[in-house]
């Protein structure tokens, strides 16, 4: 399977690459370190055009890249949703939070070393829950599937304050990145039917 990894020098595509060895991997991202060297077989920069790294037979996108802004993440689905268009298959996962369809619980963020969550990234990965289910249905004809994972909060070195403020909003504790790889396996397996759905995780802290 040939899997291309936008953002896979981060905390998910990092885990995400490593969880999907021995697949080939493509790791598109600004930025890399000797880690990267695991669980890829190619490192692209992302300051060379995407289009110019369509590998024939591409299987899988999955996005889990930082955009600077909206129009660079259209212009990276577009070149891949033509590549797909033209090889009549393939599978792409997106990534929101569940931002994008809860409003945050601000006094968490108080006092503590985590930035209160901005209303630009809320609408930011509102758009992209939304831009999933467009995506799927105009998509269907070309046999692409079109899904979309909603973490929740993730571990990743927060202080025990913040750590503790979560768990009491929500009931639970944060997630980590090894509970995301599940259902990236769920949605890579060739009898898999969901489509154009947003699935959230995040042990039911939302709820």
């Amino acid at each position: 399977m040939k899997i291309l990894v936008t953002g896979g020098s981060g905390l998910i595509g990092t885990a995400i690459r490593h969880h999907l060895v021995p697949n080939t991997i493509i790791n598109y991202d600004l930025y890399f370190d000797y880690d990267d060297y695991i669980g890829c077989s190619a490192r692209v920069d992302a300051r060379i055009p995407l289009h110019k790294y369509m590998y024939p037979d591409l299987d899988v996108f999955i996005d889990c890249a930082r955009y600077g802004k909206p129009s660079e993440q259209f212009i990276t689905w577009n070149t891949v949703i033509n590549h797909f268009k033209q090889q009549g298959k393939g599978k792409m996962i997106l990534f929101s939070s569940i931002y994008g369809h809860k409003v945050p619980d601000f006094s968490i963020y108080q006092d503590t070393e985590i930035e209160e969550t901005p209303i630009e990234y809320a609408i930011w990965k509102a758009g992209t829950e939304h831009a999933t289910r467009f995506l799927a249905q105009k998509l269907k004809p070309y046999y692409i599937q079109v899904n979309c994972i909603a973490p929740g909060g993730v571990h990743d070195k927060q202080s025990l304050a913040f750590q503790q403020l979560y768990k009491e909003s929500g009931g639970v504790s944060m997630i980590t990145t090894k509970n995301i790889l599940p259902v990236i396996d769920m949605l890579l397996h060739k009898d898999n039917a969901i489509n154009g759905q947003v699935i959230t995780i995040d042990k039911g802290w939302s709820l």
